[in-house]
C-alpha cells in the first residue's frame, strides 16, 4: 500500500518564489499552487492540507493568513509566511493572524528545511494531545 504525500498549498503570484518551492518540495509533497486570495480560500475549504505557505507579496497576505486560520479545516494546519520584512511589528501582526512561522527572504533550502521540521514536530505534538484528549473523553463516557 502506498502512502499518500502530504499536501502543501502555496499561495504566490511571484514566479521565482513558486519555482523555488516547486524545486525543493515536489518530490516529497503534493503541491497545490494558487495565485489569488479567493482561490486559496476556496481550495482550503475542500482540500485536506498539511501546510500552507503564503507569500507576503500577495495583496492582503496577513488578512489571507487570518482568513485561512479561521477555517475549521485549517485550525491546526501550520501557516508559513514568506517575507523580506524584518520589522518586529510586522512579525507580531503575522503571529496574531495565525502564522506558525516565517521564512525570511532570500529563500534557501536550509531555512525551508528548518521550518518544515518545526511544522512536523508541531503536528506530532497536536496529534499526541488529540489522542490523550480522546482517551480522556472516552474514559468519562463510560
Amino acid at each position: 500500500m502506498t502512502e499518500e504525500k502530504p499536501s502543501i498549498l502555496i499561495i504566490t503570484q511571484d514566479i521565482t518564489t513558486k519555482l523555488f518551492f516547486k524545486s525543493q518540495l515536489e518530490n516529497k509533497y503534493h503541491l497545490i499552487e494558487k495565485k489569488t486570495f479567493e482561490d486559496a480560500i476556496k481550495i482550503s475549504e475542500s482540500t485536506n492540507l498539511d501546510i500552507v505557505i503564503v507569500d507576503d507579496k500577495m495583496p492582503d497576505a496577513i488578512d489571507l493568513c487570518f482568513q485561512l486560520k479561521k477555517r475549521k479545516r485549517l485550525f491546526t494546519v501550520p501557516i508559513i509566511l514568506v517575507t523580506a520584512r524584518l520589522k518586529k511589528t510586522y512579525f507580531q501582526k503575522a503571529i496574531k493572524a495565525g502564522v506558525f512561522d516565517i521564512i525570511y527572504e532570500p529563500l534557501d533550502d536550509i531555512k525551508l528545511k528548518n521550518v518544515l521540521d518545526k511544522c512536523e514536530k508541531e503536528k506530532q505534538k497536536i496529534k499526541k494531545v488529540s489522542s490523550v484528549s480522546f482517551n480522556i473523553k472516552k474514559g468519562f463516557s463510560r
